[in-house]
């Protein structure tokens, strides 16, 4: 007999894949699901906390792939990254509905759960597609690497991915502001961190300053007046990405 809970977890995609097993496994019938550091207060006391374990992580994980489809396994994990405060409730409803129609789950656009996570996927794939062109990292004092983004989602992750196969000789940070989150590289690995609001930025090395001056100044001299179309040009560069580009933040 399954027993209702208003569900917790660590807020990890493993730690999500577990509530899933937990599910299937444990006779868990989630009520509503939350990530430990997005509690809210009206949760009851049936709540349950859902620990993450590797193993089935990966054992959900490995059944999305082969029972429902890898494009599904990659939704399920671009959807997770959305800012939307149904995604877990809405990924739960897709996932069972895949295990039981397979990979048509996707042909089933009249369902909501469904339409919802497409859209979701879509949107996180586009914004961490986008700003793995459009990350802007500047040289600091201390010899690393820093970038600010203000992503609506959270993409710290595959931004992480990305950069760690280009940038893998150097330090580097990327600073979340929006969702005040950071991913730090070391040279080796990558860990993620809590950054306090309004935190400053840290100290620019001393050549940064004319590396920036010639950046900008090929930017504008680069551009063709009689070719400019600002419409077409918000499309392809959205105005919320622009606030931490120093071609439209820096003045000669």
């Amino acid at each position: 007999m399954r027993r209702e809970r208003d569900i917790l977890f660590d807020g990890s995609f493993e730690g999500f894949l577990c509530v899933v097993y937990a599910y299937y496994h444990e006779g868990i019938l989630p009520r509503s699901i939350q990530a430990e550091d997005e509690v809210q207060p009206a949760l009851t006391q049936e709540e349950f906390f859902v620990v993450s374990n590797d193993a089935k992580a990966r054992k959900v994980e490995k059944a999305l792939r082969k029972k429902i489809s890898a494009d599904a396994a990659r939704r399920v994990y671009l959807s997770f990254l959305a800012d939307a405060a149904d995604r877990y409730m809405q990924l739960l409803e897709y996932i069972v509905f895949g295990f039981k129609v397979g990979h048509l789950v996707d042909s089933h656009m009249h369902h909501n759960f469904v339409l919802r996570i497409h859209k979701l996927a879509r949107e996180v794939g586009r914004e961490a597609h986008l700003l793995t062109g459009f990350c802007r990292f500047a040289q600091t004092q201390q010899g690393i690497y820093y970038c600010a983004i203000t992503p609506v989602h959270h993409v710290l992750l595959p931004l992480a991915e990305h950069f760690c196969d280009r940038m893998m000789e150097q330090s580097w940070v990327i600073h979340d502001k929006r969702h005040n989150k950071a991913v730090v590289y070391n040279g080796l690995e990558y860990t993620f961190v809590d950054i306090a609001p309004g935190s400053r930025p840290p100290d620019l090395a001393g050549n940064e300053e004319s590396i920036q001056h010639l950046w900008v100044t090929y930017f504008n001299t680069a551009a063709i007046d009689a070719r400019k179309n600002p419409k077409l040009h918000r499309n392809m560069l959205p105005l919320r990405f622009r606030g931490n580009m120093v071609e439209f933040t820096k003045h000669l």
